[in-house]
């Protein structure tokens, strides 16, 4: 079976940003898995392993905008201007570390300040990037209809209704 669209994908994996130091590796978190065709790791990675089949291996590079975006075409948010530190001075371009839900950080950049009204750019650490990818083929299989409505893989078979 080789991958196309709608296809269940799992794959063993390295990503390494543009110096060439992994950032996360399969070693540690574990293969993942994802309905190939719909973006669901970075944009760029479906086209890439359409064809390839179960112990194909390949190494991939991800320019910016084919893997964590730039910083132009980022999520904004409006924030008030209190929620920034006291003292700093705030100017177009600035850039702050702040955390989000699940300890994980993400960078706002300023892309407007109009009085207290102060519009960020929601980056992805790796946003600007050139990443690179490692992968390894596991397994292939057909997604189910649940998986296809839903884009959530069933790591579980399903449980049977209950006798009554």
């Amino acid at each position: 079976m080789k991958i196309e669209p709608g296809k269940v994908v799992s794959i063993a994996f390295d990503l390494c940003d543009q110096a060439g130091e992994i950032i996360e590796a399969s070693d540690i978190s574990g293969p993942i898995a994802f309905i190939h065709g719909r973006g669901a790791v970075i944009p760029g990675l479906d086209g890439k392993l359409k064809g390839m089949k179960v112990g194909d291996e390949a190494d991939f590079s991800f320019p910016p905008d084919e893997a964590f975006g730039v910083p132009e075409k980022a999520p904004t948010k409006q924030v008030n201007r209190s929620e920034f530190p006291a003292g700093i001075e705030l100017k177009v371009g600035l850039e702050f570390e702040a955390g989000i839900p699940g300890g994980q950080k993400i960078r706002l950049q300023i892309a407007s300040i109009q009085n207290d009204a102060v519009t960020v750019r929601m980056l992805h650490p790796l946003c600007g990037q050139t990443v690179s990818m490692s992968v390894k083929i596991i397994s292939i299989r057909d997604a189910t209809p649940a998986e296809l409505e839903t884009g959530r893989i069933q790591t579980r078979p399903p449980k049977p209704p209950p006798k009554v």
